[in-house]
């Protein structure tokens, strides 16, 4: 890949996020407008309107943050957030599930590089291939991946190349990362 190949995420993968958070400023900020409530509850109240803004804020966010992959590095943008392939510390992938089946849920991919992290998940518009890259870069970085990641990988029909190792991933801060 000579040039950085661009993703985004797409409206149509934002639309609960925004159902979500309009409906959550709503339902709080109706009552604080409409009543005439005990303080207590008009600062629960204008504390939830907050988060559910601020979510939507995140939700508009995500929605605008173009990721740039190219052999070098990754980068989000408007974010500011640039790692480079050869500096990669870290790569872990992980599923969250919403439900006890396991059926539907969603995935993120976390890289980093020293301090520097950058999440991606799921709805990202060509996210499979995102993830192929940066397995590749870890792979050639020698990185440990664990079992989860792994697994998460396979279900994604990616594989691990011979530089990654298998194992759990050394803890935060000793050094080992190779």
């Amino acid at each position: 890949m000579s040039r950085a190949m661009t993703y985004r995420y797409p409206a149509r993968a934002m639309v609960a996020d925004y159902v979500r958070a309009v409906l959550g400023v709503a339902c709080t900020a109706a009552p604080l407008i409409l009543m005439d409530l005990p303080g207590l509850v008009q600062a629960v109240l204008a504390f939830l309107a907050i988060i559910f803004a601020l979510f939507g804020t995140q939700a508009v966010l995500r929605q605008a943050t173009r990721i740039l992959v190219s052999e070098r590095d990754i980068r989000a943008r408007p974010v500011g957030t640039q790692l480079a392939w050869d500096s990669l510390t870290r790569l872990t992938l992980a599923y969250f599930s919403v439900r006890r089946d396991g059926r539907s849920g969603w995935m993120e991919l976390k890289v980093q590089s020293g301090r520097r992290t950058l999440r991606i998940d799921s709805r990202l518009e060509g996210f499979t291939e995102v993830v192929r890259q940066a397995t590749a870069a870890a792979s050639r970085a020698c990185l440990h991946l664990d079992a989860t990641t792994l697994s998460n990988l396979a279900n994604l029909g990616i594989g691990v190349g011979m530089g990654v190792e298998i194992g759990t991933a050394p803890e935060p801060g000793t050094g080992e990362h190779g």
